[in-house]
């Protein structure tokens, strides 16, 4: 069976055959997935897999994310009421299982891995969910390179995975596609495609450096003759110019050889060359290639280790930063689509949502932790026990670690028919007081 798709170039979309949200067979719109490779100087092109694989900003930009990425966990959560929640576990619901176990022998962090670097590289992915018995949910991880969409009508109404000569058909309903947003149309566009001159660029700089190591002789230099040398006849001058060419190669070319001091036969004179205006501005070119890596993932550049204007003040400030700002979007849009197209389109519960949780990530050093559930704690923002869960701290049996306190004027307790720190009815509390539990 012929593949559906060219991994080397541009993609383009089945078409189906009559309209219909699920219908997979054609019709006469086509859809453009658009680039999924870079061209190379030298009519050469890489597919964004390859850029990932080879190029190292690029690599450590997305790894940068995947890393911060599977640190904030994805909660499962039920609406009670307008301002409340509660947290489902996964003996609770299929969703919250399924989250922590997306497939045989599979992890959450699989899973958002598994959803999140296609994004990161290709700018979508495609995620199938199978509904087995007892509405077991099972997620099934597709290749965006072996993709393409079935359209009707400007919309996907789904989409053809070939996999190794495996071809399967999922409807629309049955697979959560995450998406940057384009203006080409309902295909994301690749953060590689926006950085193709950059990529161009950074490329070309490590083939001239990787050249300039393999093939330049040390140091950088020419060879010019004499008049003697150019009046030998023409067979005994092109044997010594192909000897001389061999020997310069094995003696003085490769790093290895670098310093190595040159001994010429009569006749011949070796000068040494400056720097080309290129190999003067290739180490700024390539810190401006690192620095447009950055900007199209939006990630401060001392997160990726760039630290030529950064402060030792500055760097927790950025890291919350790469969380909030870098992080949270994709994540969001990850976290939205399985609210929107699992929740209420398959499962149509409306109450039922799931959630990152940034509360562990952005919390600072441990004292700064601690205080800042004691104050939570306080001021009834938290029960003790959802204090020391936060900390992984197994729950305490004691009485009242699951009732909510108010720090008064003076350490008072709440309760009793009593105001606040008002005299009489308040007790001081000391370290080893235990509040008593507001009443209800």
């Amino acid at each position: 069976m012929p593949l559906l798709y060219d991994p080397t170039g541009p993609v383009r979309a089945i078409r189906p055959a009559q309209v219909g949200v699920n219908d997979l067979r054609f019709h006469s719109v086509p859809l453009t997935l658009g680039e999924r490779s870079v061209a190379l100087t030298g009519a050469k092109t890489i597919s964004y897999a390859s850029v990932f694989a080879t190029q190292p900003w690029v690599a450590a930009a997305v790894m940068r994310l995947l890393t911060m990425a599977i640190r904030v966990p994805l909660k499962c959560y039920r609406r009670t009421g307008d301002d409340s929640r509660e947290r489902l576990r996964p003996k609770d619901h299929p969703l919250a299982k399924a989250i922590v176990e997306p497939w045989r022998m599979g992890s959450q962090a699989d899973l958002i891995m598994g959803m999140l670097g296609p994004v990161l590289v290709h700018g979508n992915s495609l995620t199938e969910v199978d509904q087995g018995r007892s509405d077991a949910l099972t997620f099934v991880l597709a290749d965006w390179r072996a993709s393409v969409p079935v359209e009707a009508f400007r919309r996907i109404a789904g989409w053809r995975v070939n996999e190794d000569g495996d071809e399967r058909e999922i409807g629309a309903d049955k697979v959560l596609h995450v998406a940057w947003w384009s203006p080409l149309g309902p295909i994301g566009i690749s953060p590689l495609q926006q950085l193709g001159v950059t990529l161009n660029i950074e490329d070309a700089a490590q083939r001239y450096q990787a050249s300039l190591f393999s093939n330049g002789a040390r140091p950088p230099s020419a060879i010019t003759a004499s008049t003697e040398f150019i009046g030998l006849n023409e067979s005994e001058r092109s044997e010594l110019l192909a000897q001389l060419r061999d020997d310069i190669n094995v003696i003085y070319g490769g790093p290895d050889n670098a310093g190595r001091p040159a001994l010429l036969p009569p006749g011949l004179d070796w000068k040494p060359v400056g720097h080309t205006a290129v190999e003067a501005a290739l180490i700024d070119q390539r810190k401006v290639a690192r620095e447009e890596v950055c900007a199209v993932y939006q990630i401060p550049p001392p997160m990726l280790g760039i630290l030529d204007r950064a402060t030792f003040s500055n760097i927790e400030t950025q890291r919350e930063m790469a969380y909030t700002d870098s992080l949270a979007p994709p994540l969001v849009l990850v976290e939205q689509k399985i609210n929107a197209h699992l929740v209420r389109g398959l499962l149509a519960e409306d109450d039922v949502f799931v959630e990152f949780d940034f509360a562990g990530v952005l919390r600072g050093d441990r004292l700064k932790e601690v205080q800042a559930l004691r104050a939570a704690i306080d001021g009834s923002l938290m029960t003790p026990n959802e204090g020391r869960s936060i900390l992984n701290m197994p729950r305490s049996d004691q009485p009242g670690m699951d009732d909510f306190y108010y720090q008064g004027n003076n350490s008072a307790r709440v309760g009793d028919g009593g105001s606040v720190g008002e005299p009489g009815q308040a007790e001081p509390r000391t370290d080893d007081t235990v509040a008593e539990p507001a009443s209800s």
